[in-house]
């Protein structure tokens, strides 16, 4: 059946938000795993599993606002398997925030790619969707975890440094 509401949306535009949804999920799969590896009793710190469990969240409404963006133009969405995390033991918060780093870039430049193809195709519609709720969003997240990237490889060995900046997550709203 064809939508009653679809104007000037792409089927690339539409199938490109589709994998935009399934990379959404996938990174909320990735925090929900980093969460609950360091809330695990042999790595005891709450502020990074704080952290991630609230990125998993974020990266989840993510997907769903795209589903209800997708619906909104007439679009199908279809749903994919979501892959599994590459491990479930993360080691150091630097190597997770590492691994972190690389996730927030990947999605980063799948939206970016939507974006040049809503460009493309004249769609100004999708193109203001993705500045006013994603673009802007993703270049903060990146900054942030950069900067947490830089303090933990400041820290080194020094478990105090690591253990003052897990107070500071855990502290954040």
């Amino acid at each position: 059946m064809v939508s009653r509401v679809r104007q000037n949306f792409s089927e690339e535009a539409e199938a490109l938000i589709n994998k935009q949804i399934n990379l959404e999920f996938h990174a909320s799969y990735v925090y929900l795993a980093m969460g609950s590896w360091f809330s695990r009793d042999d790595q005891a710190l709450h502020g990074f599993a704080k952290y991630f469990t609230k990125s998993s969240q974020e990266e989840r409404e993510h997907g769903m606002k795209l589903m209800e963006y997708q619906t909104k133009r007439g679009g199908k969405v279809v749903f994919r398997d979501i892959t599994k995390p590459s491990t479930m033991e993360w080691g150091s918060p630097l190597q997770a925030m590492e691994a972190t780093l690389e996730l927030e870039k990947s999605v980063n430049q799948s939206l970016l790619c939507l974006h040049a193809v809503a460009g493309e195709k004249n769609d100004p519609h999708l193109c203001d969707f993705l500045e006013e709720h994603y673009l802007a969003e993703q270049v903060e997240a990146i900054k942030e975890v950069s900067d947490m990237v830089t303090k933990l490889r400041r820290f080194g060995d020094n478990h105090v440094g690591v253990h003052i900046l897990d107070k500071e997550l855990e502290s954040k709203e």
